[in-house]
């Protein structure tokens, strides 16, 4: 086997290892949803949003724009019964979950 059978035949494997690969934004969602929830967490009565904006992380509902703000994700995710469920480039969705 030449030196260019060689580079396609890797070149072949890196691009099926790519195709396979999980998004790295599952594997955040599945970071962010195993966290402990705190003892006195809430509970939001509908679907939530979770944006970064002016240094800190807000927890808000879409409808209205009433929220709250923490100062890590990790924190705005324990202090809610929520589970992650997408993400665009702006932000993560998130739905109530039961205690």
């Amino acid at each position: 086997m030449g030196v260019a059978a060689y580079n396609r035949g890797s070149a072949c494997i890196s691009r099926q290892m790519q195709a396979e690969r999980r998004p790295q934004e599952f594997d955040v969602m599945d970071t962010l949803n195993i966290l402990e929830k705190y003892e006195d967490a809430g509970i939001p009565s509908g679907q939530v949003r979770l944006e970064y904006s002016h240094k800190v992380w807000w927890v808000f509902c879409p409808k209205t724009g009433f929220g709250f703000h923490y100062k890590s994700i990790h924190e705005a995710v324990r202090r809610w019964h929520i589970s992650i469920i997408g993400c665009d480039e702006n932000g993560w969705d998130a739905i109530p979950t039961p205690e």
